[in-house]
């Protein structure tokens, strides 16, 4: 005869919960504490773990919940950056906000344009001396990138430095001759953040490349070259300029886009240019009446609004700018500029200017000037000095030095790579 036996009555049965039976909500918390980096291998484990981190859903959770720690970090007055250096051997600063999205340990080890190929080879004509021109712009986490060779068509490159991602652009019309040529970049975002709320945007977008061939003259119209990611050509059209641009290429020319807009900085004039909208007119600004040295100064974006500056290390025609003393101006919403920031920088770095201004004077040979504004710091600027870059906050007095050591800066144009929380892939421009 068969015996049941019961268990005891006051015995417990157990569940074992694992990482493969969580519930989405709490797959979700934990995706969110993960690097972008992180996220994107993890797409790879199942099917399911891959339709949540691609929902735009998530998306909107995951960029919602990285605001809210850089708020959260504002609020407690701590680091809102990791470290900032130079995209060696490219003109490139890299900026990176202290979020979980971006903490794949050491972005300078991380990030590199190697998976470029050997077709994009700096050394190919130069020794890597100096920094090499390069990196011809940088929006929304994409580089525009470019082999520049005298008397041949440059080949340019979209790439994604985060996810590898890259096209190659047909060759542009111009050839780079000495006279150079002024080249701007602009891409739609995938996301905005406005008045702290987040919203993703339509899947399809777009992104413009802009050539401007240099000539030395003064003209109200002149040529440009315009590529379109929709038909994948160039056009070029003839641009109306009523108050009039001269186009003389140099080392410290460039361009900054912002909110779709591009502005070329040429001498003391900077060209206002919507690809998007108007391919055929564009208008011009000038400097301000009592601007200075262009070359140690720099056009950039802060907080979302046009900055201009300048930062004279010696004796200047105005008696009262100090060397080592700069000024910051803001354009307002009436197409003026208004000086917001006026500084000395050794009452701000103190102990360390007199080294830094005797590297300064044996070794680089007064390169000294102002590398970019800090896109999300109010106040701030990055500084050349001597062998150092120095992120200043002119609100605060406090600052932070880096060695960035090995190769010379020059006078060229620095770009400010921001890297976004979500990456802005290459596929979405298809």
């Amino acid at each position: 005869m068969c015996t049941t036996v019961s268990p005891p009555s006051n015995t417990i049965s157990k569940s074992y919960t694992t990482i493969n039976n969580l519930l989405n909500d709490s797959l979700i918390e934990i995706f969110c504490r993960l690097s972008c980096k992180s996220l994107f291998t993890c797409k790879s484990v199942s099917k399911h773990w891959c339709a949540i981190i691609s929902d735009l859903n998530f998306h909107f959770i995951y960029l919602t919940h990285q605001h809210r720690l850089l708020q959260n970090l504002q609020c407690q007055e701590k680091d809102i950056d990791q470290h900032s250096y130079i995209l060696k051997p490219y003109n490139a600063l890299v900026i990176t906000s202290n979020v979980p999205s971006l903490q794949f340990g050491s972005s300078e080890k991380n990030l590199s344009l190697n998976f470029l190929g050997s077709k994009f080879n700096p050394t190919n004509e130069v020794q890597l001396r100096s920094i090499l021109k390069c990196v011809f712009g940088c929006c929304n986490g994409l580089l525009l990138c470019g082999n520049p060779r005298r008397y041949h068509k440059c080949i340019y490159y979209v790439c994604n430095p985060l996810t590898k991602e890259s096209i190659e652009l047909p060759c542009a019309p111009s050839n780079c001759d000495p006279n150079g040529v002024l080249v701007g970049f602009t891409c739609d975002p995938y996301y905005h953040i406005e008045e702290d709320k987040v919203s993703i945007v339509a899947p399809k977008r777009l992104f413009r490349v802009v050539n401007i061939p240099a000539f030395s003259n003064t003209k109200t119209t002149f040529n440009v070259e315009v590529f379109s990611s929709e038909t994948g050509k160039w056009n070029e059209h003839v641009l109306l300029c009523p108050k009039g641009f001269s186009c003389g290429f140099s080392l410290t020319s460039s361009c900054v886009a912002h909110d779709g807009v591009l502005y070329f900085t040429s001498g003391r004039k900077i060209l206002i240019y919507n690809p998007y909208k108007n391919e055929q007119v564009a208008s011009v600004i000038d400097h301000p009446s009592e601007f200075g040295e262009a070359y140690r100064g720099c056009v950039g974006v802060c907080c979302g609004r046009l900055q201009l500056s300048e930062f004279p290390i010696s004796r200047s025609n105005n008696a009262n700018i100090r060397p080592y003393s700069g000024r910051v101006w803001e354009l307002d919403s009436h197409q003026e500029w208004q000086i917001v920031h006026e500084f000395y920088i050794p009452d701000i770095i103190g102990s360390i200017f007199d080294k830094l201004q005797a590297i300064e004077r044996e070794h680089v040979r007064g390169s000294s000037r102002i590398l970019a504004f800090h896109p999300y710091v109010k106040g701030t600027i990055f500084l050349e000095f001597g062998d150092h870059i120095i992120c200043c906050n002119l609100l605060t007095q406090e600052f932070k030095a880096s060695k960035y050591g090995g190769l010379s800066l020059g006078f060229l144009p620095i770009t400010p790579v921001v890297l976004p929380w979500w990456p802005t892939t290459i596929s979405s421009f298809l």
